[in-house]
């Protein structure tokens, strides 16, 4: 009997620990070209996906890097350093994975193989498949110049139907299996219904200047449809790397078309410092459980990355821990809010006394002008703002760009492109990022001339420029400090 009990009880271990191992994935990847100090890769959460819930890994000096994880069913799993996203892995339990990152090949940096490798790289293809830089409206542009409701379902839908019946045919040949293709038909079900609710939403923006294509009734109509067919309760829906911004698109409708709130009202509540006060709120309305717990975490999340460092955040992640005092996702918003608090004592101190602001920056309306009121031979000219939250990431490696410029004897100048609306916060970030040198927000005619300046280029930010002492542009982009090793290269060649 004791022999019979003995074997039963091997027996199970076996069966324990073969469980184990076959929901544990591995990713065997290798990084080449410029390799990152580390990989961040999305943690599915009870097969829940959000780019802000991460765990890293630290590439080798050759650019391999391994990651183990155990999970329990199909889930998508992000590749991405900071805001550069390399790719999608669709695991699924007990599966092993090669993954190929070429940082300096941009239309095909990232390869997978394994032996659902086709599925792979058609989910890859998806241009606007990353939470960083995605969002529904990338998609929805294409369709917010068509006027007729009908027409614009109908390319939607195929649309749709054409990229899921590539999936259908990889089930079919068995290419992938069923769990894998159920997964991604939710996640791209989910996703057209987003592009067809921002189609709606774009429309209503528009509507404020007469610009929108579709009447009131019509884009309402077609902002309805979607949670009618597309419903936001279902379970399967946070598995999507979509869940965070669908659930943005449904809560847009319920207070601006089926709620009693518009855009005024929401302004005047801004002012007032409380609007993620009011969105989570409005979350609460219509939200319950694992759904809110993760809306809710993710909406503070993304709003402390943003690094506005508003002080409603600090209160509503206390509120945070109180209603969910065991969540498994406080961990990640935690060191976001520590920051913000970081922020909010800095203001108490004084202001770093080699920050200076230019006089009577109204009257300057040029880089030249802004220039020849200093005195410099040579100028290193950061053009950014107080929303541009890689500017500010930018900030991070000011210690190392100092102590070069000060070497090369060139003088730093900020140019902030902030409005009017921002000034204060403009002010509050100069001294929480001890930002050294000059500074001046520039005026409308100042920012016509930096749009001049760029040319046929698209303006963004953040914009590094060298010029002389007269303003003249020796190099019209050079690298920001955190590749100071690039950038003191381009000042020697000077």
């Amino acid at each position: 009997m004791k022999l019979i009990q003995l074997i039963l009880t091997m027996l199970l271990s076996a069966c324990m620990g073969g469980q184990e191992i076959k929901n544990e994935i591995t990713i065997a990847g290798n990084i080449t070209g410029k390799i990152p100090d580390r990989i961040d890769y999305t943690l599915p959460i009870s097969g829940i996906n959000y780019f802000g819930f991460n765990g890293s890994v630290q590439p080798d000096s050759l650019g391999d890097f391994h990651i183990k994880l155990a999970v329990d069913r199909a889930c998508f799993i992000e590749l991405s350093n900071v805001y550069d996203a390399y790719g999608t892995i669709i695991v699924e339990p007990g599966m092993d994975y090669s993954v190929f990152i070429n940082t300096q090949n941009k239309t095909n940096k990232f390869k997978i193989k394994c032996k659902n490798k086709e599925g792979q790289d058609l989910y890859n293809q998806n241009t606007n498949r990353s939470m960083i830089t995605g969002h529904f409206e990338s998609e929805a542009h294409q369709y917010s110049n068509d006027s007729i409701p009908s027409q614009i379902k109908q390319n939607i839908k195929s649309n749709k139907e054409a990229e899921i019946s590539k999936y259908r045919r990889l089930l079919k040949t068995k290419v992938i299996s069923e769990d894998f293709y159920y997964l991604v038909r939710t996640d791209r079900e989910y996703f057209y219904a987003g592009v067809q609710g921002s189609v709606a939403f774009i429309n209503y923006l528009f509507s404020d200047r007469g610009e929108n294509t579709l009447s009131k009734k019509e884009y309402s109509e077609l902002w309805e449809e979607i949670f009618q067919s597309y419903p936001p309760s279902n379970p399967e829906l946070l598995r999507s790397p979509w869940f965070f911004y669908y659930m943005q698109n449904f809560l847009r409708y319920k207070e601006l078309i089926d709620g009693p709130k518009d855009s005024e009202s929401l302004s005047e509540i801004n002012k007032r410092g409380l609007l993620n006060t009011h969105y989570i709120n409005t979350a609460k309305e219509y939200l319950s459980g694992k759904q809110l717990e993760y809306y809710y975490a993710a909406h503070i999340y993304y709003e402390a990355i943003n690094k506005n460092y508003e002080k409603e955040l600090i209160t509503l992640f206390e509120q945070f821990k109180k209603d969910y005092p065991t969540s498994s996702l406080t961990r990640f918003i935690e060191p976001e809010i520590t920051e913000i608090i970081a922020f909010q004592k800095k203001q108490n101190e004084s202001l770093n006394k080699n920050t200076h602001f230019i006089d009577n920056p109204d009257k300057i309306n040029s880089l030249k002008e802004a220039v020849k009121e200093l005195k410099g031979e040579i100028f290193y000219v950061d053009v950014w703002a107080t929303w541009c939250g890689p500017c500010k990431k930018e900030f991070e490696y000011n210690d190392k760009l100092y102590k070069l410029l000060k070497s090369k004897g060139i003088t730093m100048l900020y140019l902030s492109v902030d409005k009017e609306n921002r000034k204060e916060q403009w002010g509050e970030m100069i001294k929480y990022y001890e930002l050294k040198g000059y500074h001046i927000r520039v005026n409308d005619k100042f920012h016509t001339d930096l749009e001049n300046l760029r040319g046929n280029d698209t303006f963004g930010i953040p914009w590094h420029i060298l010029t002389d002492g007269e303003g003249n542009i020796i190099k019209k982009y050079v690298s920001g400090p955190s590749d100071i090793g690039d950038l003191e290269r381009q000042l020697n060649e000077n």
